[in-house]
Formats: C-alpha cells, sequence, structure tokens
C-alpha cells in the first residue's frame, strides 16, 4: 500500500459507504462496529467539507444505483465536485493506455466506468484513492478479477489506501 501524504486529496471508490454501511451486495471480512461506522461517516463528511475528498462523475453514477443513501450524504456538500474533462485528450489518452494495460479494470459494454476514470485523476492529480477493494495479497486467489484497483494503483504508483486506513491514518479511531 503505497503511503498517502498529509493532507492528501482523496478520491473515494464507488463501493466504501455501501461496505461501511453494511450494504455491500458481496460482504466482506473488513467489517465496521456502530461506533467505527458514525467515526468515519463525520470523518468523511468533514473531508468532503474540507474540499479533501472528491466525488468524481462516474463514481457518482455507479453511487446512484448502488448505494444512494452513501451518495446523498456526501454530495449533500457542494465541495465533493470534481470536474474531470473526459474530452481532454490528455485524459483520453491516459485513460486509453490504462484500460489497454490493465483489462481488468477496462469496463464491459454495458458497465460503468468509474475504476479506470479513479486512476486517470489520480495519477493527474496526484490524488489518493480510497477503496474497500482488496489487493491481490489480500483476497483468495480464486476471487474472479485478478487486477483490482489496489493492484493497478500499485503499479501504477498510485497513492491508496483502504477505508480503515483512511480512519486510521486521519486519526478518526482510537488507537487500541
Amino acid at each position: 500500500m503505497a503511503q498517502a501524504t498529509f493532507f492528501s486529496v482523496y478520491l473515494l471508490d464507488t463501493g466504501c459507504p455501501a461496505r461501511l454501511d453494511g450494504k455491500d451486495r458481496t460482504p466482506q471480512p473488513i467489517e465496521f462496529t456502530e461506533t467505527e461506522r458514525a467515526l468515519i461517516w463525520d470523518g468523511l463528511e468533514g473531508l468532503v467539507q474540507s474540499g479533501r475528498l472528491k466525488l468524481i462523475t462516474p463514481v457518482k453514477e455507479e453511487m446512484e444505483w448502488l448505494y444512494k443513501a452513501g451518495l446523498n450524504r456526501l454530495a449533500a456538500f457542494p465541495e465533493h465536485r470534481l470536474i474531470i474533462r473526459k474530452s481532454v485528450r490528455a485524459n483520453v489518452l491516459l485513460y486509453q493506455r490504462i484500460v489497454g494495460s490493465y483489462p481488468d479494470i477496462a469496463p464491459k459494454p454495458g458497465q460503468r466506468e468509474a475504476d479506470p476514470w479513479l486512476i486517470v485523476v489520480a495519477k493527474r492529480f496526484n490524488y489518493t484513492i480510497v477503496t474497500c477493494e482488496l489487493h491481490k495479497r489480500d483476497r483468495v486467489p480464486t476471487q474472479r478479477r485478478r487486477m483490482r484497483l489496489p493492484d493497478v494503483c500499485e503499479a501504477e504508483g498510485i497513492n491508496w489506501l483502504y477505508l480503515r486506513g483512511l480512519a486510521n491514518h486521519e486519526g478518526w479511531l482510537p488507537t487500541a
């Protein structure tokens, strides 16, 4: 896991709010207590209000159908917005390279395309991605997709954290 720098701007992956509230369709071993949930939501809202947590449009589109309550909670603050122009040549070229190099995160026909755009934005602006997808070292080898967001981040030299890692990094959770 690449270390996030202090005062990083974070990009939130689609599944984090659903996972945080236990609403994810594929439960993982990463669970949060009620207390942790409340502390992390307060922290996420604080980061959004300070302009340090951004939701890109493809993530918001995925959250719209995956977990609208989480989207509504974070999008209530206008500071969440980050405009990325998909028509800018440098963005298009980087997107094409990413989906060409990592076909496991490339959208299939009819699928949304948040993961490649998270990589593009993080790479272009040196932002840190916050995800609940498991790195290959943390998941069982039988899981379908070979490369996930943390794996691509690591290969591309992009900072990333698990949601719990963000909470610990930002000091939201009490230390044991």
